[in-house]
């Protein structure tokens, strides 16, 4: 005799909070704070997540500085440090992780400003000088590194004008 829908819900064992937390891992990199926000919403006790957590850390599934290096050297939009740490931030790695990780990035954030300014001036070719400035700092970048940039671009093109 066939099982109804309910007697087989019944029948099947109940997750634990690790083997949840291990096919959410499976999916997807996450940080610590956001496999505690997925399982707490799944209904686990705190004590269930703290030790799926646990686990998931001592196993190496889990690891928030891992999480910001690869977040970092992943990007592909040009941000500044201060973006990129605070990107971190909201995604709840510790702040200390998120400037080691920007700090370390193997794109260094002159090398990304310069990244960002090509591209803002290719896509854009009546950008003006303090349009560039705004657009740059809202990525992030600190405003005294954006105007060195933009007075090197603007005396290489004069001197490639003058010859």
């Amino acid at each position: 005799m066939p099982h109804t829908t309910t007697e087989a819900k019944a029948a099947r064992p109940k997750s634990t909070a690790r083997l949840v937390a291990l096919r959410l891992l499976a999916q997807r990199r996450l940080t610590e704070s956001a496999l505690w926000s997925r399982l707490n919403r799944r209904g686990f006790s705190e004590d269930e997540v703290r030790a799926a957590v646990d686990a998931c850390k001592a196993d190496g599934f889990l690891d928030d500085r891992l999480f910001a290096r690869l977040f970092v050297d992943g990007r592909t939009k040009a941000l500044g440090n201060a973006r990129l740490v605070a990107e971190l931030v909201r995604r709840g790695i510790d702040r200390d992780a998120a400037e080691s990780s920007v700090v370390t990035a193997e794109r260094g954030e002159g090398e990304r400003l310069a990244s960002a300014l090509d591209k803002l001036l290719r896509t854009r070719t009546a950008l003006s000088y303090p349009s560039a400035a705004r657009a740059l700092e809202r990525l992030g970048f600190p405003s005294h590194a954006i105007y060195k940039h933009l007075r090197a671009r603007a005396q290489a093109e004069f001197a490639a004008d003058a010859t």
